[in-house]
């Protein structure tokens, strides 16, 4: 919970609205102890969730053959260790649960993966608007980031699980006095969009939840990504029904930004971006061109007033990367962009 809150307050501090995910390569699962064997049994299924987050598309994992790869799991192991869960319950007899988290070596994650012909979700992921509304029959409401309810616990946690950054509405005086149930109910773009943009979110998702009986729910769901709305349905019991539309949105979310790329599917390419004014602003525009997936060799050609040019390999797909650059909100495209092969840009504040 204090996660999503924080994420929220930190955004106005930043014009990037995209999250590095920190423990992307890493998860854990309960043990029954800390033997040598229970821990060589369930490293290959901690490794098949982190393989998860960063494919990111199920239907991309389930068709693969990962024997080749969770038979390495040893060597991929960069650090581990036990911890115990905090586990509320009545018998304050029974032990917490006990943990096993293990850190996994990025770099032979991701060649792991490329060696099997997979895409690789980048650290740096879009956030995520959600706007959640509840329909109980009785009342109908709009979940808020500080909300301790089951449905915020479970999206967090879901979330979580798929290494999507998601962001809650605070809804302050602001935010109620520029969306209400019913805007998001009839799921209209423009009074969306704009309440949103507070919150820079580039991706907004929103579950209608109606509750049809005592733990059992249907939700409707819609996204809304550079204008290009889709819609979903999810119905059961609570917290199996938020994660299954999670896990779809996400699974859509991911077919937008990786790609299976080969030592072949690359060409070098010219970026121009304006409004590069100093040091500061070139630090941070390099720093940013060099940590994007799918880029490569990247070099400054010249850097004159305010205007740096570089060039740069693109492996894969271009549009990937065109679709990642609009998202993450450091470089825009400018209007005036003639078509020709050179990629225009200027950098934001």
């Amino acid at each position: 919970m204090h996660k999503i809150i924080l994420i929220v307050l930190s955004l106005f501090a930043t014009s990037s609205f995209a999250t590095e995910l920190a423990d992307l390569y890493q998860s854990q699962l309960t043990v029954a102890n800390q033997q040598a064997q229970e821990r060589q049994r369930v490293s290959p299924d901690i490794l098949r969730q982190v393989l998860l987050k960063v494919v990111g598309d199920r239907a991309v994992l389930d068709a693969a053959d990962l024997t080749p790869i969770l038979s390495e799991v040893g060597s991929l192991i960069q650090q581990s260790q036990y911890q115990r869960l905090t586990d509320v319950t009545d018998d304050l007899t029974q032990p917490e649960p006990l943990a096993l988290l293990l850190t996994f070596n990025e770099s032979g994650v991701n060649q792991a993966l490329t060696n099997s012909g997979l895409p690789i979700w980048s650290k740096s992921r879009p956030d995520v608007m959600v706007w959640l509304t509840i329909d109980n029959r009785q009342t109908q409401r709009i979940l808020a980031a500080d909300d301790e309810t089951l449905f915020t616990k479970t999206l967090e946690q879901a979330a979580a699980r798929r290494g999507l950054p998601i962001l809650l509405p605070i809804m302050d005086l602001q935010d109620q006095s520029q969306i209400s149930v019913a805007d998001l109910w009839t799921g209209l773009s423009a009074p969306i969009e704009q309440a949103s943009q507070r919150y820079g979110a580039k991706i907004i998702l929103l579950a209608r939840v109606t509750v049809l009986a005592k733990d059992v729910v249907q939700i409707g769901w819609q996204s809304i990504t550079n204008g290009v709305v889709e819609q979903w349905q999810s119905k059961g019991e609570i917290t199996s029904t938020l994660q299954a539309g999670l896990d779809e949105f996400t699974d859509r979310l991911a077919r937008e930004f990786t790609q299976v790329v080969t030592s072949q599917d690359h060409v070098t390419s010219i970026l121009e971006i304006n409004n590069v004014r100093d040091y500061a602003d070139y630090s941070r525009t390099m720093a940013y061109l060099a940590n994007l997936q799918y880029v490569s060799d990247l070099q400054m050609v010249k850097l004159e007033e305010d205007k740096l040019e570089v060039t740069m390999q693109i492996e894969g797909d271009k549009s990937v990367l065109t679709r990642t650059l609009t998202i993450e909100h450091v470089i825009e495209k400018e209007s005036g962009d003639d078509g020709s092969d050179v990629m225009r840009y200027r950098l934001l504040p």
